[in-house]
């Protein structure tokens, strides 16, 4: 799943397979967003946005985020400010 992430760039449509504590299991279907990285602590952010109905992304909703610190190799989801745990990324298309 490392390797999928760091392919992922701006507007790739992912489909995630996760856990969370409000629905239990889903699959989500969410856009690429920012990515960024923080010098100090080390850790990579992905921004992950969800789609509406109509495919296109939903700015204003709930956002997902992927968290990567290399020195430990160890990559997890946020919903929001809320930790959900993963299963699967699939790589779909670009947008």
């Amino acid at each position: 799943m490392i390797e999928t992430f760091k392919t992922l760039k701006n507007n790739d449509l992912i489909r995630v397979s996760l856990t969370d504590a409000l629905i239990s299991k889903r699959e989500k279907l969410l856009s690429v967003g920012r990515r960024t990285h923080s010098k100090k602590y080390n850790v990579e952010k992905l921004t992950l946005h969800q789609l509406n109905k109509d495919g296109s992304v939903c700015r204003h909703s709930c956002k997902y985020y992927f968290y990567y610190r290399p020195e430990s190799n160890f990559l997890s989801l946020a919903m929001s400010n809320m930790a959900c745990s993963f299963t699967s990324i699939e790589k779909l298309e670009t947008v």
